[in-house]
């Protein structure tokens, strides 16, 4: 019989870092220890996994929340805010901010509750996907079975309460902590999390380790571009979105991975295949055992065949 997943756990990952794992390479948040409080990082995908995480934090490590930093607005890295909202701070890049608001409407900073498919689908995989995976049912099985699951019938998305355009740091007694945008990657507003002394990097979804990433509304090369600076950084540990921690050295396996992708694409462009074609044909061999592989290529190659074409969202 096979053994069930591990539950979400915390693990030290470096001097005052630690990394929440979630079940069976669902997101992933952490915490950053501040000296006498915490600083936390994502929030989880629903608000009953944000409430364990919340109970090992204080179980785990006794101190207060600082204050709560979003890595991007994807519904499964920032659904738990509504767990740590109520007077502690919930910082992003202002594009994040904005990325609600073009999804949810204004709403005066109050939050929003979702209930129906396509807003969550939406706000989980970006507002291309009904377009990525109308036809392609692998992908839209896999997004309805997870957004099926409990917890996600009834989701409040809390917005960030204090927002950057470019950089933010925080300084702490044995630490700093700089918050580092670098354009539109993944998603647009994606931040990368810098502990320069524990030489370790909390990531989000730019980077998936062990499980084949969901492109959805991305800017393929800006998302290359970023990985490259984030390999210049002098770290140690890496924090993805989802999977384990990892190195630089899986970081870099990662960006080949995408420019594997974008290349076999944009070489069936050049010999001027269609979307239906390219998303029916690339294939990519070498990572066909990675998992969500068989799930995402096909809506994969459809995004990255209209970010070559010059489509753009948001």
């Amino acid at each position: 019989m096979k053994a069930p997943p591990p539950s979400p756990q915390l693990r030290p990952v470096a001097a005052g870092a630690y990394a929440w794992l979630g079940d069976d390479g669902d997101s992933n948040a952490g915490a950053v220890d501040a000296g006498d409080s915490l600083l936390v990082v994502d929030t989880q995908q629903n608000e009953q996994l944000a409430r364990t995480f919340r109970t090992a934090l204080a179980d785990q490590l006794g101190k207060p929340i600082r204050a709560v930093v979003n890595t991007h607005y994807h519904l499964d890295h920032v659904a738990g805010n509504a767990v740590f909202a109520g007077g502690v701070p919930i910082i992003a890049h202002e594009r994040t901010a904005e990325a609600f608001s073009s999804l949810l409407g204004a709403n005066g900073g109050r939050g929003w509750t979702v209930t129906d498919l396509p807003t969550k689908s939406a706000l989980c995989y970006g507002e291309s996907f009904a377009e990525l995976v109308a036809d392609d049912a692998p992908a839209s099985r896999e997004a309805e079975r997870r957004l099926a699951e409990p917890g996600y019938e009834r989701i409040t998305i809390v917005p960030p309460t204090h927002t950057f355009s470019d950089r933010f740091a925080f300084h702490l007694p044995n630490e700093v902590v700089r918050l580092c945008y670098f354009g539109p990657a993944h998603c647009d507003g994606d931040v990368v999390v810098h502990l320069e002394r524990a030489r370790t990097v909390f990531m989000g979804d730019l980077f998936f380790q062990d499980r084949f990433p969901w492109l959805g509304d991305c800017d393929l090369d800006g998302w290359i571009r970023v990985l490259d600076c984030v390999l210049s950084f002098d770290i140690e540990t890496v924090v993805p979105g989802h999977g384990p921690p990892a190195t630089l050295h899986e970081v870099a396996k990662f960006r080949d991975l995408l420019i594997a992708l974008r290349d076999a694409v944009a070489a069936t462009i050049r010999a001027g295949a269609s979307e239906e074609t390219a998303a029916r044909e690339v294939r990519l061999p070498r990572y066909e055992t990675t998992p969500r592989y068989a799930e995402f290529i096909g809506a994969d190659v459809r995004s990255a065949y209209r970010y070559l074409r010059g489509k753009r969202y948001g």
